[in-house]
């Protein structure tokens, strides 16, 4: 997993009591559906903070795309809920905590470059990614996790990519995003791309365009490409971005960004 430099905005306001979240997205759920509320229920709790906060969300990550914006806006409330209020709490201690939050909300709290295992919980830092950018294209489609999840047919005697292979040239490649085209692989894509041929044609339009490599992101739609530099990249990004809402992004090695 990895964190790159597209990111939403959230301002928190301590209140007398209460936890009560709201967006500028429609279809970002208000209140005890959001994620952010079961995140500051849990802090709020857990550090005998006998308080309320509000919680306020301005998207910039596009909505069910697979980016894991719901997961970062979790731990950045956990996060954020701390400073708040002036609580030290240890990291394995926030961690734990966001568990229970998320299977994604743990590496968010961490950020940078991870290798994550188990439902999420298991994250291991490795060395981070300094050169190469993305191109983000997202067609608008919104793909709930648990409704791709459910359609996949799982075969446990299937062998899939070895993870190792990707670790070793990520540290041979020092850093270096362009050395991982080889090993993108994603088992979710033949789930989505049947019901929505769009998003595979996207990811060929990209690669036609002069990606290194293109790979849907989680569960979808996005699709992301993988360019060697700031020039390519906006190359690339001129030739899609009519197809859809579309990033030049790069890789970051901090999981928030703290005003």
């Amino acid at each position: 997993m990895q964190s790159i430099s597209l990111y939403d905005e959230l301002t928190l306001r301590a209140r007398e009591r209460g936890i009560e979240v709201f967006s500028d997205h429609p279809k970002v759920p208000s209140g005890k559906k959001n994620i952010c509320y079961r995140a500051a229920k849990i802090f709020l709790k857990e550090a005998n903070i006998f308080r309320g906060v509000e919680i306020e969300i301005h998207k910039a990550i596009p909505v069910e795309a697979g980016l894991g914006g719901g997961s970062a806006d979790a731990a950045a409330t956990m996060i954020g809920i701390s400073k708040l209020f002036g609580i030290e709490v240890p990291f394995q201690n926030l961690l734990r905590w966001a568990e229970r939050v998320g299977s994604d909300v743990p590496f968010c709290l961490r950020g940078g470059t991870a290798l994550v295992r188990g439902k999420g919980e298991k994250v291991f830092p490795l060395p981070p990614i300094k050169d190469g950018y993305l191109v983000l294209l997202n067609p608008g489609i919104s793909l709930p996790t648990r409704w791709v999840y459910e359609k996949l047919k799982i075969r446990l005697t299937r062998k899939g990519l070895d993870v190792k292979l990707l670790l070793s040239s990520l540290r041979e490649g020092k850093g270096n995003l362009c050395n991982m085209t080889p090993f993108l692989y994603n088992r979710l894509e033949e789930v989505v791309f049947k019901r929505f041929p769009l998003i595979f044609e996207l990811k060929e339009e990209m690669m036609k365009a002069g990606a290194k490599g293109a790979l849907m992101t989680g569960s979808g739609s996005t699709i992301f490409a993988i360019v060697e530099d700031e020039k390519r990249g906006k190359e690339v990004l001129k030739k899609v971005q009519e197809k859809g809402r579309a990033y030049l992004v790069r890789p970051v090695d901090k999981s928030l960004k703290e005003d």
